[in-house]
């Protein structure tokens, strides 16, 4: 777990650098304030999601796989609530929103599904 922590947080800080590089740059017209923050809800919600799926990945190998898409169905939802919220506080806005929001999904995604693919694969092997 603390070697997953070290790693989300170096990607976390790398993507607000290029962040800050690509709004202050190429696309300061499109910057939202509310970006960092959402940069910090996707680091602790995943965060955690892993502990969780740690946790059942170490106590029932057969019980994390079933919860697994449940999991990322709840995940989906809070990500839907959120956007939507932001929509409608700030429909102006919405396109950039977007578009970060989904950048960050797709990366967050990938560095939890590949850390839980390493855990599950040391699980069953």
């Amino acid at each position: 777990m603390k070697g997953f922590i070290v790693k989300l947080t170096a990607i976390s800080l790398g993507i607000a650098l290029i962040g800050w590089l690509v709004f202050s740059l190429f696309l300061p017209e499109y910057y939202l304030p509310v970006l960092p923050f959402l940069l910090l809800f996707f680091f602790i919600v995943t965060l955690l999601i892993h502990a969780y799926q740690l946790g059942l990945a170490k106590k029932d190998i057969g019980k994390f796989a079933r919860s697994n898409m449940l999991i990322t169905f709840f995940k989906l939802i809070i990500y839907s609530v959120v956007t939507v919220i932001y929509i409608a506080i700030d429909s102006e806005n919405a396109i950039p929103f977007v578009v970060c929001l989904m950048l960050l999904y797709l990366i967050f995604t990938f560095i939890e599904v590949s850390e839980i693919s390493k855990i599950s694969r040391s699980k069953k092997g």
